[in-house]
């Protein structure tokens, strides 16, 4: 099966909006075994849009649109189909009890215009949709496919997975692809590349590296008429790699960066507490949001570097001031919000000659109450850039840092 993405609304080609949706459906469909051939985006503009539907219609089987199926008259996704297919729309009267139903459920009347909602073509059955009021239209015409999907990713990711998928995989054919992505994270992607070459050069798996917020990615991918030769062939694949850079990789798709943090702690029961000086809250952000902060993460407690220095006696513009604060912010962390372990992320910037040239001083402690893992680095670029070089650098060493003091050597 060949598809084409079709991302739908002037918020994208006025560049207000980034297409999200667009990546992760290219990323579903290799994971399907659907080729996709195209990834095209259009404004709210009727003909333009019934033009890019009449052109993907020519290159594809499959349509997969995501925008354009609001209640408002700049949503015009539903016309352009209706359109592109000579059919003509109407009110269905169960989808608009569902849509009146979302509305009630929240004490509100349902508002005239999203009436709309509820349209639907004689080539079209409903996507429902259970986080929003647009449902999405399933269309099959000729040995033609389109999937209509709104831009919220939430929504669309759910309506996706649980009811286009189901809908489609009967008419994707025999063709599996299966892939394993390895996070890494302490080593650059060139350097990870470099390691891994003569498993690159192959071919087959296909292993590609990616530079990702959270460290860098390495994907292993192998397509076969045969799922259970294509699952071996990654992870083979994937076993000699984990050989290869094993104390750089964290974890698989399953596991965020923040979960390999707190691993060791869930393991032993044990608990952490953050302390940022000078370096904006990115490593407090990244624990709070885990599911296993609820008992293992005791808090974050985010401050300028100079305020911190000031209120240790430490004199900010003395030259190992960062580090000090670091030593003393760890302890006092752990103890003030009654945490096994102290995190302090310490970040201390002093101007350059342009905003490029800022130097950062960073410096990290880890403190368990009777000993303390440090280290310190020096990075000159801009602050934001150095604070986000901080907090990965944060990372790493807390997930490194806790593995060896909590987890026995194999």
């Amino acid at each position: 099966m060949r598809a084409v993405i079709l991302s739908i609304g002037s918020e994208l080609i006025e560049g207000f909006v980034t297409d999200t949706n667009a990546t992760f459906l290219a990323q579903e469909m290799a994971t399907l075994g659907i080729e996709l051939v195209g990834v095209m985006q259009v404004g709210d503009n009727l003909p333009r849009i019934v033009k890019t539907l009449r052109r993907a219609w020519d290159d594809a089987d499959l349509i997969v649109t995501t925008g354009g199926i609001g209640p408002t008259d700049d949503d015009l996704t539903r016309e352009a189909i209706a359109e592109l297919l000579s059919e003509s729309v109407a009110i269905d009267p169960e989808l608009l009890a569902v849509v009146e139903a979302f509305f009630g459920a929240r004490g509100v009347q349902m508002p005239e215009q999203n009436a709309k909602q509820a349209w639907l073509i004689p080539s079209a059955s409903a996507l429902l949709n259970p986080m929003g009021t647009a449902p999405g239209w399933f269309v099959h015409r000729r040995d033609h496919f389109v999937v209509s999907m709104p831009g919220v990713p939430r929504e669309m990711m759910r309506m996706w997975r649980e009811q286009a998928v189901p809908r489609l995989q009967p008419f994707i054919g025999s063709r599996v692809v299966v892939s394993l992505t390895l996070k890494t994270i302490g080593v650059g992607e060139s350097a990870a590349e470099r390691q891994i070459a003569d498993i690159i050069a192959r071919g087959y798996p296909v292993v590609a590296t990616y530079a990702k917020d959270d460290g860098v990615h390495v994907r292993v991918t192998a397509a076969s008429d045969d799922a259970l030769e294509a699952e071996a062939t990654v992870r083979r694949g994937a076993e000699e790699i984990r050989q290869i850079l094993r104390r750089f990789i964290y974890g698989d798709d399953a596991i965020s960066l923040g979960a390999a943090i707190f691993a060791p702690l869930v393991a032993n029961g044990r608990t952490i507490a953050v302390s940022e000086a000078g370096s904006g809250g990115r490593t407090a952000g990244l624990l709070a949001e885990e599911p296993a902060a609820v008992v293992h993460y005791h808090g974050g407690i985010v401050r300028a570097f100079e305020h911190v220095a000031a209120e240790n006696g430490i004199d900010s513009a003395a030259p190992d001031a960062h580090i000090a604060v670091a030593a003393r912010e760890a302890d006092a962390v752990r103890a003030q919000l009654h945490a096994d372990y102290g995190l302090a992320v310490v970040v201390r910037l002093t101007p350059g000659p342009s905003l490029d040239q800022t130097r950062g001083d960073v410096a990290l402690c880890l403190s368990n109450g009777t000993r303390r893992a440090e280290r310190q680095q020096q990075v000159t670029t801009t602050a934001s850039e150095i604070r986000r070089r901080a907090a990965m650098s944060a990372a790493e060493f807390a997930w490194s840092r806790l593995l060896t003091d909590l987890i026995p050597p194999q």
